[in-house]
C-alpha cells in the first residue's frame, strides 16, 4: 500500500506555489505516495494547478477566524463544525502530516488528525506548541538572523517535509482551455505578435512595493528601446497604484500597447496570461511565484522588508534587484519613515536590465545604488542567487555562506558541496575571543543540567535545591545568549538555543530535565564545531593560506 501524506497550507497563495518542489520530492522519497492538501478555499484554484495531489480539501478558514473573533458562533458550535469537517482526515490514517502554516490553529489540526509522523507545528491537547523536524524549526529562526539566511523557502519546505533529493523546479499545469483563454484575451491587443511584459505594481504590503510612478518611468524607458506590450496584473484594491503607473507611463511618452488584466482573471487564468509573457516585472508577490511555475522569467524588485534569499524567485533564469543599503532588507518589526531603498532603484537601470532579459544580452556590469543577483542552483542542488553586479558587505556575505553550509550539514548529516571561504571573516579575532568565553560556560551549563537530571531521581525530591538550580540555570542561559548574540559567529546558535529551550518536552520532571540536558548538549556540540572551524584558520601570521578552502568538521548534532 502506498504512503499517505497530508499537507496543511492555508495562509497565502505564494506559499502554495512554493510547495511544488516538496510535492515532487515526496514522490522521490515515496514513489506513488498519495498526497492530500488542506487549503483555504479561496486558493483552491491555485492548488488545482499543482502536480502530484490526490485530493484538495478546502475550508473557509477566513470565515472561521472572523466568526471566532466576532463570536457569531459559540465555541462549542465552532468545535463541532470543525470536527465534523476533519473526521475524514482522521479516518484516512495518514503516514505523515506536514504543517506548513505556522500558527496554533493549524497546529491543533495537525495534532487532531493523528498521523504517525508530524512535521512542522503541532499543538497537542495540553495547549503547548511543538515544532517537529529541524528544518521546520529553522524556519522559525530565519526572521531573527535574516542577513545570514541563504535558504529559499522552497527548499526549506522540501527538506523539512521530505528530505534530500534531486533539484526539482516549481511547476504548474495549465489546462488547454485555460491557455486558449489567455491567447484569446491578448489577441485584441496584438496577441502573439507582441513581446508581452507583465507588470505587477501592487503588493500585499505597501512596504514591499516599488513606487508606481517609477514603474511607469521604467516602462516608458523600455518601450523606447524595443517593441513590447504591457499586461497589468493585480487586484482591484491595487487599482489606484496601477492607474498612477499608467498615467506616468503616458506622460513619459510611452506608446506601447497596454492590456489591463487587473481583476479580470481567475487565478488559473492569471497563470495562463503569465505563461504568454516574456517577462514579469514585479514586487515580491504571489503572482511572482505563479510566473516561476509557468516558466516565465522574473525581474524581482526586492525592496522594504523583502528578503529575496528567503522568498525570491526559485530556480535558474530569474533576476533580483536589491538596493545597496546597509539596512536592506529591513526587519518586520521596524517602522521606516523614508522608504529610501525604493529610490535607489533607478528606472533607466531597471529598463536596461529588462531589455537584456528580453534580448538575452549580457547584463550591465556597472551599476549605481543597487545589487543585481541572478537566480541559480548551487552545488548541493538547492536554489540560490549569485551576485552579478554591485557589492555586498563582505562580513555579511561570509557569514551567509558559512551558515548556509553549517546548517545544511547539521540537518542532513552530509558534507556540503558548496565551497568554504579560504580566508577568515573580518571579525575573526573578535569571534575567537568570544568563543574563549563561551566554551567554559557551555560546559558549566551541561554539567548543571546533568546534575539536575540526577537529582530528579532522588526520593524524596530535594525541592528547594532543584528550585535554586533551576533559577541559576535560567540566569546562566540568559547570560550565554546575551553574550552569543554579540557576534555573527555564535548568534545563530543562540537563536536556535532559545527556540530549543522553548520546545523542550517531557511528561514528568525527569523527562523535562533530560530534554533540557539534550538541548544544552546539542548547543555545545554545535559551538564546538564552530570553535574548531574558526581555529582552523590560525596560522603563524594569524591568517589562512591563500586559496585553501576549508570544510566544516562533520559532526551532526540534530
Amino acid at each position: 500500500m502506498s504512503k499517505q501524506v497530508l499537507l496543511i497550507n492555508i495562509t497565502r497563495m505564494g506559499d502554495l506555489v512554493q510547495m511544488g518542489t516538496l510535492l515532487q520530492r515526496l514522490q522521490h522519497e515515496w514513489p506513488g505516495a498519495a498526497v492530500d492538501l488542506v487549503v483555504d478555499e479561496r486558493f483552491a484554484p491555485v492548488a488545482n494547478l499543482l502536480p502530484h495531489l490526490r485530493h484538495i480539501v478546502g475550508y473557509d478558514f477566513h470565515r472561521l477566524v472572523d466568526e471566532s473573533r466576532a463570536q457569531t458562533k459559540d465555541v462549542v458550535t465552532l468545535y463541532r463544525d470543525m470536527t465534523r469537517w476533519a473526521a475524514p482526515l482522521v479516518e484516512a490514517r495518514y503516514d505523515r502530516v506536514i504543517n506548513l502554516t505556522f500558527n496554533r490553529r493549524s497546529g491543533r489540526l495537525a495534532s487532531y488528525v493523528g498521523a504517525k509522523e508530524i512535521r512542522g507545528i503541532a499543538a497537542p491537547k495540553d495547549g503547548d506548541v511543538a515544532i517537529y523536524n529541524p528544518w521546520m524549526a529553522y524556519l522559525t529562526d530565519v526572521h531573527n538572523q535574516r542577513r545570514f539566511n541563504h535558504f529559499n523557502l522552497v527548499d526549506i519546505y522540501a527538506l523539512g517535509g521530505s528530505g534530500l533529493g534531486p533539484f526539482a523546479p516549481l511547476s504548474l499545469s495549465i489546462a488547454p482551455q485555460t491557455a486558449q483563454w489567455a491567447r484569446d484575451f491578448l489577441a485584441p491587443h496584438g496577441g502573439e505578435k507582441i513581446a508581452w511584459v507583465a507588470v505587477q505594481v501592487g503588493a500585499s504590503d505597501p512596504m514591499k512595493a516599488w513606487r508606481p510612478q517609477l514603474f511607469g518611468q521604467t516602462m516608458a524607458a523600455l518601450s523606447r528601446q524595443t517593441q513590447v506590450g504591457y499586461v497589468f496584473i493585480g487586484t482591484d484594491e491595487e487599482r489606484t497604484a496601477i492607474e498612477l503607473a499608467q498615467t506616468t507611463y503616458r506622460q513619459c511618452g510611452g506608446t506601447a500597447p497596454l492590456c489591463d488584466a487587473v481583476g479580470r482573471t481567475t487565478l488559473p487564468q492569471l497563470a495562463a496570461v503569465l505563461a504568454q509573457c516574456r517577462l514579469l516585472l514585479t514586487n515580491d508577490t504571489g503572482p511572482m511565484h505563479l510566473a516561476v511555475g509557468v516558466g516565465t522569467p522574473v525581474l524581482d524588485l526586492s525592496v522594504g522588508h523583502v528578503d529575496f534569499r528567503e522568498t525570491g524567485p526559485y530556480g535558474p533564469g530569474h533576476w533580483i534587484i536589491q538596493p545597496d543599503m546597509g539596512c536592506a532588507p529591513c526587519g518586520f518589526d521596524q517602522v521606516c519613515f523614508h522608504h529610501a531603498c525604493k529610490d535607489r532603484l533607478v528606472p533607466d537601470q531597471i529598463a536596461g536590465l529588462c531589455l537584456q532579459v528580453l534580448t538575452a544580452a549580457d547584463h550591465p556590469q556597472r551599476t549605481t545604488g543597487i545589487r543585481i543577483y541572478r537566480s541559480c542552483v548551487d552545488e548541493d542542488g538547492l536554489g540560490s542567487a549569485d551576485l552579478s553586479a554591485g557589492r555586498e558587505d563582505p562580513t555579511v556575505s561570509w557569514y551567509g555562506r558559512f551558515w548556509r553550509r553549517f546548517w545544511y550539514e547539521q540537518f542532513t548529516g552530509r558534507p556540503s558541496q558548496v565551497a568554504g571561504d579560504p580566508e577568515p571573516p573580518s571579525d575573526w579575532a573578535e569571534a575567537l575571543a568570544l568563543l574563549d568565553h563561551l566554551m567554559p560556560r557551555a560546559n558549566t551549563l551541561v554539567s548543571r543540567a546533568e546534575e539536575f537530571v540526577r537529582l530528579t531521581g532522588r526520593r524524596p525530591l530535594p525541592i528547594s535545591v532543584l528550585q535554586q538550580m533551576q533559577l541559576d540555570e535560567s540566569q546562566a542561559r540568559q547570560a550565554v545568549v546575551a553574550l552569543s548574540l554579540q557576534v555573527p559567529a555564535t548568534a545563530s546558535l543562540a537563536v536556535a538555543l532559545v527556540r530549543d529551550t522553548h520546545s523542550d518536552d517531557g511528561s514528568e520532571l525527569t523527562g523535562m530535565a533530560q530534554s533540557r540536558l539534550a538541548t544544552y548538549r546539542r548547543w555545545r556540540a554545535r559551538l564546538r564545531i564552530v570553535d574548531a572551524y574558526f581555529r582552523s584558520f590560525q596560522q603563524p601570521q594569524g591568517l589562512a593560506h591563500p586559496g585553501r578552502s576549508r570544510s566544516l568538521p562533520m559532526r551532526r548534532s540534530a
